[in-house]
């Protein structure tokens, strides 16, 4: 029996906003470790030009296979960990195998999940803030790379077409 076999994975609770802190030291310990991210679904420029930081899929939560018998004090003394989640039993609850996989199924076999934006020429949509915010419109043309969209709005009865970004609408 190797020891993939006697290893499940676990939910692992970190410390708060300690989830980098967490992975890092559960891997210096030799724990496989998944830590699902979050891309921006239309990525910006932060101050100074940098890229807009990734979001932690499941905030304050990661993933760590263990053998539970030799890694669950190593695991649950870990700086950044507070502690390996049990459903009302005193030892941690094992997960499915398919739920992680399903995840890094989704992620492309990596960490970083990138939302799919599902606006397609056609589609009523609701537009969410700005001046318009809380009237009817149908996209004209579906995202750009750029995050945009095309919508034609019903103004003054005339067909208005605006340029927004795509996080200014919402589908109804």
């Amino acid at each position: 029996m190797s020891v993939r076999d006697r290893s499940a994975w676990y939910v692992v609770r970190s410390k708060p906003r300690a989830e980098a802190v967490a992975a890092a030291n559960l891997r210096a310990k030799g724990i496989e470790v998944y830590l699902p991210r979050l891309a921006p679904a239309f990525p910006r420029r932060g101050q100074l030009g940098a890229p807009e930081p990734l979001e932690v899929l499941f905030p304050g939560y990661l993933f760590a296979r263990l053998d539970l018998a030799r890694q669950f004090h190593v695991a649950a003394w870990t700086p950044g960990v507070a502690h390996l989640l049990s459903l009302g039993e005193d030892l941690p609850a094992p997960l499915d195998d398919a739920v992680v996989d399903s995840l890094r199924e989704r992620a492309g076999g990596g960490d970083v999940l990138r939302p799919r934006i599902m606006l397609r020429a056609g589609d009523p949509v609701e537009i969410r803030n700005g001046p318009f915010a809380g009237l009817l419109a149908v996209i004209d043309r579906p995202c750009s790379a750029a995050g945009r969209v095309q919508i034609l709005l019903d103004l003054l009865r005339r067909q208005t077409r605006l340029d927004l970004p795509a996080s200014a609408v919402a589908p109804l």
